[in-house]
């Protein structure tokens, strides 16, 4: 069956009684209650409400695919598929994210999920997107042509014990107050700013904006909090976003607790977090015991602040390093169904990328070897001016080689070429194309704030 056409297939009848069709806005109460049940959580109710409504700028019940077992009439398996725009260096690019996938035990190891990516990827194709991504379970989604190749939250924490209080003879320099909508727009520009050194981004629409102000429904779990950092004479200094729980974290004093999660920080030019950071975490902490406990974790007390902000980040200079815990990233997991397509979509900032290197100005081949297909680039004074599907002959040519889909770790910053080599000892690349490819695709230590 080809995937080109799997669309006009639908509705499609499998086997043992099953049933693979689009939702409808019908579905909502049975696909909301499904999902809560089988992702043990209250909160993912209120999202697929929210998706489903019409409401959403990106997102219609259309856009979810449901098994039902005609003779139950019960929905069994279900995903969605949630189309945004992000950008890579700059450069805009059609990004499909899978979402929401779930089958009843009883259904499982039958091709479903299998089936339903195979709808996904062709209604993702037909929108036009070059990459889709999924945050989701350990190696499951690789079965689907998935690498775990981005990095997703990155985790600092401080306990609540260890932020500072204020002595007798210091006076506060900043204060958190709720957003109001005359803050939009400042909210709007510290985000663009924010993002316009980013690798990868995910920017919004005045649309989008708006619905991400106004339009969430209390209790989702894509709904966040958003506060302004002011001065004590109330000029706006940057803004702080959080979930709108305080959910499960772990206290190094303390034991299982729930942290606040912050999940964006800016602040404005000319506008230094060391100074700011004593009154902001006290800040934080008041507003993390403001703050509701998710009720999965409501026998828990509140014990610290995790901040989700990347790898790196501005204001993590200015915590004390002493009672701060790191975790590294998970990841997310990408699939590009065709990566010469998407390498000549971003080509001007590859030729960015290579200015203020030791390769600006390179001028040669390089050529990309992945055993059983390749990519040919040719550059000419630090332009580009093919990048080509190429065929290697044999296991020894080309110039660089990556097995299976371990480019993509290159591609999305998360790995450098000498640690891919090191993990992988089927990758390898000659002394020239490493230094290349590490001025290519430099490294990604942010957080993107998906849809």
């Amino acid at each position: 069956m080809s995937k080109n056409n799997i669309l006009s297939q639908l509705p499609m009848d499998l086997d043992d009684n099953l049933k693979l069709r689009f939702a409808t806005p019908d579905d909502t109460d049975a696909l909301a209650e499904f999902n809560i049940r089988l992702h043990e959580a209250e909160n993912v109710g209120p999202s697929i409400r929210d998706l489903m409504s019409g409401n959403h700028p990106t997102c219609k019940a259309s856009d979810f695919t449901v098994v039902e077992d005609t003779k139950t009439q019960k929905i069994v398996s279900s995903t969605c598929l949630i189309s945004q725009t992000w950008t890579y260096s700059g450069i805009p690019f059609k990004f499909g994210q899978p979402e929401f996938v779930a089958t009843e035990p009883a259904y499982r190891r039958r091709g479903l999920v299998r089936k339903q990516f195979e709808v996904i990827h062709a209604l993702s194709a037909a929108r036009g997107e070059l990459m889709l991504g999924i945050t989701g379970i350990p190696w499951y989604y690789r079965l689907f042509g998935y690498e775990m190749a981005l990095d997703m939250e990155a985790e600092l924490t401080i306990d609540g014990i260890h932020i500072p209080n204020l002595k007798k003879d210091e006076t506060e320099t900043c204060r958190l107050r709720p957003r109001t909508d005359a803050d939009n727009a400042f909210i709007q520009a510290r985000y663009a700013n924010a993002i316009e050194s980013h690798v990868f981004a995910c920017p919004r629409t005045p649309a989008l904006w708006q619905y991400e102000f106004n339009g969430r429904s209390a209790g989702s779990d894509a709904r966040h909090v958003w506060r302004i950092i002011e001065d004590m004479e109330g000029t706006q200094l940057g803004y702080v976003q959080h979930l709108q729980w305080c959910v499960e974290g772990f206290s190094e004093s303390a034991g299982p607790g729930t942290n606040l999660l912050v999940m964006r920080l800016e602040l404005k030019p000319g506008v230094g977090s060391l100074h700011l950071m004593p009154s902001l975490l006290r800040a934080l902490w008041k507003t993390a015991e403001m703050t509701p406990i998710a009720p999965e974790n409501a026998k828990k007390k509140i014990t610290g602040i995790q901040f989700i902000l990347g790898r790196e980040h501005p204001v993590y200079s200015a915590l004390p390093k002493s009672v701060i815990r790191k975790e590294p990233p998970y990841a997310w997991y990408i699939r590009v169904p065709n990566l010469t397509t998407f390498l000549q979509h971003i080509q001007p900032a590859l030729e960015k990328h290579l200015i203020g290197t030791v390769a600006e100005g390179y001028t040669g081949e390089l050529k990309l070897s992945f055993y059983r297909s390749g990519i040919h680039l040719k550059f000419h004074q630090g332009t580009l001016k093919e990048i080509a599907d190429w065929t290697p002959e044999d296991i020894e040519d080309g110039d660089a080689a990556f097995p299976d889909l371990t480019f993509l770790q290159l591609l999305c910053g998360r790995c450098r070429t000498a640690e891919l080599t090191v993990r992988f000892v089927d990758c390898w690349a000659k002394d020239t194309a490493a230094v290349l490819l590490d001025c290519l695709f430099p490294e990604f230590k942010s957080e993107i704030w998906h849809l």
